[in-house]
């Protein structure tokens, strides 16, 4: 029922609004007198906006519930299936996640007629028939309500993004994992699918702030973060746990695999030099791994990887240990990978 059209014969008359409020914005045209939707859809299209027409309010409803729906609506009162007051109130109580401006064309100018259109949700009207830079003017204002919520919205989204993450490393931050490891957690709980931690900690970390200084430090941190990614899949989620220590999920993976993962991640770390500002360091890391496996309880989970990882530490460092067992978790499960074992 709705159909997109190019600009073509785009009507005489006011000069069209700036780029600011025209570019990439969406309007829905519902109204079932074809002259009229006609006649809207030019005027819209001639002045920049991506329109998409539709003859009632049913078909009005289809459109609003796609998820790249328009964010502004020319919306008749009077039409078949669905008229525009009922369109309105099911605009307002589903689409919550951005602002849409709604103005009502309609040939209901009363005083209480108004109040029911605006009670209803609408944001404006026009009335029948409208004035082209009326109607200009009431749109470009509707524009650029809606532009600033999307100036908001994105925003806000930044300013998520940023805080979700390390501004030295780009991994997770520690709060912003811990919110992925728990819902990961109780999903494999749930589904009765493993799910995997990888924690490590790079060895003698402050013996190379102390000789080589912390720039060269830090560019240590950024390559073992880049290496991190590097080494798990793409499903999975990495995060920086403390200082030089690091952590990953690996959901649907068990520990034999999860075990893989963090020994190519030693391996990635211990055989090629780091490039830094001060030249080049030789670093290792310390890996603790487990596995829901063996458990179903997130601090549980977190705790257990953290006692293999120190259990690396006490053992020599430059290794990878597992809960419960190193040993006993790759004779049990995979005989085909090698650790660094006493």
């Amino acid at each position: 029922m709705g159909s997109r059209h190019s600009h073509m014969l785009a009507p005489t008359g006011p000069p069209a609004p700036s780029q600011a409020t025209a570019d990439n914005l969406r309007v829905l045209v519902a109204d079932d007198e074809p002259v009229s939707r006609r006649r809207l859809e030019l005027a819209l299209s001639g002045w920049g906006y991506h329109v998409t027409c539709v003859a009632d309010g049913e078909a009005a409803l289809v459109e609003m519930a796609r998820p790249d729906h328009p964010s502004l609506i020319l919306l008749d009162w009077s039409m078949p299936k669905v008229d525009g007051l009922q369109v309105c109130r099911t605009v307002r109580r589903l689409i919550t996640d951005r602002y849409v401006y709604i103005i009502l064309v309609t040939s209901h100018d009363g005083e209480d007629s108004l109040i029911a259109g605006f009670d209803a949700g609408a944001d404006d009207y026009v009335t029948k028939p409208f004035k082209t830079r009326e109607l200009q003017a009431r749109i470009r204002s509707g524009a650029r309500i809606v532009q600033l919520q999307h100036q908001l919205i994105a925003a806000r989204e930044q300013l998520r993004e940023k805080a979700m993450h390390d501004p030295l490393t780009g991994l997770l931050t520690r709060g912003a994992f811990f919110e992925i490891h728990e819902r990961e957690v109780l999903r494999a709980s749930r589904t009765h699918t493993p799910t995997s931690i990888i924690m490590a900690d790079l060895d003698h970390f402050k013996q190379v702030n102390d000789r080589y200084g912390h720039m060269a430090g830090d560019d240590v941190l950024r390559e073992a973060a880049r290496r991190l990614i590097a080494t798990i899949r793409r499903s999975d989620a990495a995060g920086r746990y403390g200082g030089e220590e690091f952590i990953a999920l690996a959901p649907e993976c068990a520990l034999a695999d999860a075990l893989l993962l963090a020994e190519r991640f030693r391996q990635s770390i211990g055989e090629t030099p780091f490039e830094t500002s001060a030249g080049w360091v030789e670093v290792t890391t310390s890996v603790g791994v487990a596995s829901t496996d063996h458990m179903a309880d997130s601090a549980h989970l977190l705790k257990t990887a953290d006692d293999a990882l120190y259990r690396a530490k006490a053992r020599g460092r430059n290794r990878v240990e597992a809960y419960p067992d190193s040993r006993a978790a790759i004779l049990g499960s995979r005989r085909d990978v090698v650790l660094d074992l006493p």
